[in-house]
């Protein structure tokens, strides 16, 4: 499974979300952030449809949202961006 490191992701506080580009993965259907701090891991999945943040148009390869593998308070959903 493809893993990224927290300080590789932008944190948004007010919409609870982390993001980074897709240069450093691609865009694959799940992937883990390892904290190298506390040693969590969180896993990602890509949103599917039915879930408010799927688009019907793929966001035409621009963008692909995650959720969040188990409940959490933190963090809402992740967002790899195509950066070219």
């Amino acid at each position: 499974m493809n893993k990224i490191s927290l300080k590789l992701c932008d944190w948004n506080k007010t919409k609870k979300s982390l993001s980074f580009a897709s240069e450093y993965m691609g865009m694959p259907f799940e992937f883990v952030v390892v904290s190298e701090k506390t040693g969590r891991e969180v896993s990602f999945k890509a949103v599917q449809y039915g879930d408010p943040l799927f688009c019907e148009d793929g966001w035409d390869g621009e963008q692909q949202v995650y959720r969040p593998v188990s409940d959490l308070n933190t963090i809402e959903y992740a967002v790899i961006y195509n950066q070219y």
